[in-house]
């Protein structure tokens, strides 16, 4: 489902504003002075959010909110769940939404691309629900529906929504009619996307050259500087922090003999157990709705089976090569001990009524089909002793000891820092002990994980949203409660040689091992006429694979552009090669190629074009968001975004 919902998630933004585009134009009119939508905007002191010193309402915001649930549930229909709602983060969507269409309509107006008042009353009066057979249906009709089902708190407030629609409108053309794409360029990119071969292939991989690659300092200089562009950054953060780590405090607890003997008797009620029988068992499956020839047929050879067990044959043997118990059959029938009540009615009554260790006759449950049984032997319900749940009782006491003690040092650090912050990060260090362990993540962007912690987002939202120097609060994580200390911020750029040497040194022996596996693949070669001879020669398998731009070929990552541009250009049946790829070299047989001709390019250049165009637009105007978010000042109301339990029942209200 998530799958899903990533890969709709652009389409769904599109339909999005159609549907709610179609919802405006569908059902409204305009009093002949035009109400709002050229008039001032109303100060108000509820507030959604503010853009740039504009009002967004709470109605406008709740509006805009049930346009995203309507929308989702129609596209997906009962798989739309509330945690389905969650994920999608729909009070977030909606905001962003809201102030983004703000934001391009102020774009719009500096533009002088406003809604005038004669473009305003020429797309009303085109709407049919307001004008049938051309007559308006009157002024009591018009605001009713406005303020009814619409859900606007006047005329006014709606025009001034449609006005910003018309804007908006003006500010997407003026988007798509700003892409120009030449026919030359869409036959490229059609021929790109559409064009594949079917390979046969065998790669050489460059880590069997890599143990003999030299690598000295003057090697790692020249590649670090040739290769900057692999080396870029973006925002980055330095920060330590204190973790009163779980798995190190679990390893000082010991709980005393007392401590786990005073949990049992706290805990008894939770060591309830009902009676039990151990089961040896084998099944013969019928379908529930099977012909009565089958039936009898399985009836006659489970009879048999129990004629052969009375007769001394070995349980696990027969169990092993007749039950269709899936989940026994392996283990010689044994389903270890079985509780009352689990299975089904007449299982359950045979085995709790068996005489132990005797073969059951054939026992028939309408769901599975027939069962033998044999009974190891019973227990009745009762209290598990605590010899039998010590185990269970040390582990679980360990790890609440544990949490207990990180958390409570924790915060008793927190509240000393709290008041004494620290000057610098030895003194922030300083309060590790042998309870909690100083710690720390080296240069860090957002998205990377930090340190044994891994990816933790409160903990990455926390580190960049502070200023240098910041004490954090208690922060857990799965692996203990962290308190944060923010080192030191650095601006995009490219990381210095000195902190990525390793990294830098791993890069050239791989590149001089690849550049080795090449030669060494190109000896291979010479004099072959067919990948499967090269693979013998190297002691590889040849494989095959589909070679296009948009997907991946087995056992190769990274860029694959100059094998499939290579695969392209070949002639089928002429092996080629050697091609260079991340794992190593390449040597290819093109099996079978689909290209696009002449005709297809005539056919389809038009429609493509238009859908680059539409393609391009899209990313300008996320660029335009972008500057245009920046230099904004945005006030957002948060509770918006994470309601309370009265607006939540306000929302649904709507």
């Amino acid at each position: 489902m998530l799958k899903l919902m990533r890969d709709s998630f652009n389409q769904l933004k599109w339909i999005l504003i159609a549907i709610v585009a179609a919802f405006v134009f569908g059902f409204v009119f305009l009093d002949m002075g035009l109400g709002g939508a050229l008039r001032g905007k109303r100060d108000t002191s509820n507030f959604a959010a503010r853009v740039n010193g504009e009002t967004i309402s709470y109605n406008a915001y709740y509006r805009q909110l049930k346009n995203y649930e309507d929308m989702y549930r129609q596209m997906y229909g009962a798989q739309y769940t509330p945690e389905m709602a969650a994920m999608l983060k729909l009070p977030a969507q909606a905001m962003d939404s809201l102030i983004e269409q703000r934001l391009l309509t102020q774009e719009a107006r500096r533009l002088n691309l406003a809604a005038t008042q004669e473009e305003v009353r020429k797309k009303l009066l085109t709407l049919p629900l307001f004008n049938p057979e051309g007559k308006f249906v009157g002024m009591e009709y018009y605001n009713r529906y406005v303020t009814g089902p619409l859900g606007y708190a006047s005329a006014a407030d709606f025009e001034d929504d449609l006005a910003r629609d018309i804007a908006l409108g003006k500010m997407e053309g003026l988007l798509q009619n700003s892409v120009v794409i030449s026919a030359k360029a869409a036959d490229s990119e059609y021929r790109r996307m559409n064009e594949n071969a079917k390979i046969r292939y065998v790669l050489v991989p460059a880590s069997q050259q890599a143990a003999s690659v030299v690598v000295n300092d003057a090697d790692i200089t020249a590649y670090y500087n040739n290769h900057q562009s692999q080396y870029t950054h973006g925002e980055q953060r330095l920060m330590h922090y204190l973790l009163a780590d779980y798995a190190k405090l679990r390893a000082q607890i010991t709980p005393s003999e007392a401590e786990l003997r005073k949990r049992y008797e706290e805990n008894k009620a939770s060591y309830q157990m009902p009676e039990a029988a151990h089961v040896l068992h084998i099944l013969v499956k019928v379908e529930p709705n099977a012909a009565p020839a089958v039936d009898a047929a399985a009836k006659a050879k489970a009879q048999s089976l129990v004629a052969q067990l009375r007769a001394g044959a070995d349980f696990a043997a027969l169990a092993k090569n007749n039950s269709q118990d899936p989940s026994s059959a392996g283990r010689g029938g044994d389903m270890d001990w079985v509780e009352r009540g689990a299975t089904v009615e007449p299982f359950d009554k045979a085995i709790f009524s068996l005489p132990l260790n005797t073969i059951s006759d054939p026992i028939r449950s309408t769901d599975f089909g027939y069962h033998i049984v044999k009974v190891l032997g019973r227990r009745p319900a009762g209290i598990r002793p605590f010899e039998e749940v010590r185990g269970e009782l040390a582990a679980k006491a360990v790890t609440q000891m544990a949490q207990e003690q990180a958390q409570s040092e924790i915060n008793r650090l927190a509240a000393i820092m709290s008041s004494n912050k620290p000057k610098d990060v030895g003194g922030f260090s300083a309060y590790a002990n042998d309870k909690v362990t100083s710690n720390d993540s080296g240069w860090i962007q957002k998205s990377d994980p930090i340190g044994k912690l891994g990816q933790h987002e409160p903990l990455q939202e926390w580190i960049f949203s502070a200023k240098k120097g910041d004490v954090s609060p208690s922060i857990g994580t799965p692996q203990g409660p962290v308190i944060v200390y923010l080192d030191n911020m650095r601006p995009a750029g490219v990381s210095p040689l000195a902190e990525i040497k390793a990294k830098v040194e791993e890069d050239v022996r791989m590149a001089k091992a690849g550049e080795a596996a090449k030669a060494t693949l190109a000896q291979m070669m010479l004099g072959a006429t067919s990948v499967d001879q090269i693979a013998q020669k190297a002691g590889l398998a040849a494989q095959e694979a589909s070679a296009n731009h948009q997907g991946a070929i087995a056992g190769i990552t990274g860029d694959i552009t100059s094998l499939v541009d290579a695969a392209m250009a070949a002639p089928v049946g002429v092996v080629k090669g050697p091609i260079s790829v991340k794992e190593g070299a390449v040597a290819f047989q093109v099996v079978e190629q689909k290209k696009v001709t002449p005709q297809d390019l005539a056919q389809n250049r038009d429609a493509f074009i238009n859908q680059l165009r539409q393609t391009q637009a899209r990313s300008l105007r996320q660029s335009l968001m972008k500057r245009l978010r920046s230099a904004a000042k945005i006030e957002v109301n948060e509770q918006l975004l994470n309601p309370t339990q009265q607006q939540q029942q306000q929302q649904a209200g709507l």
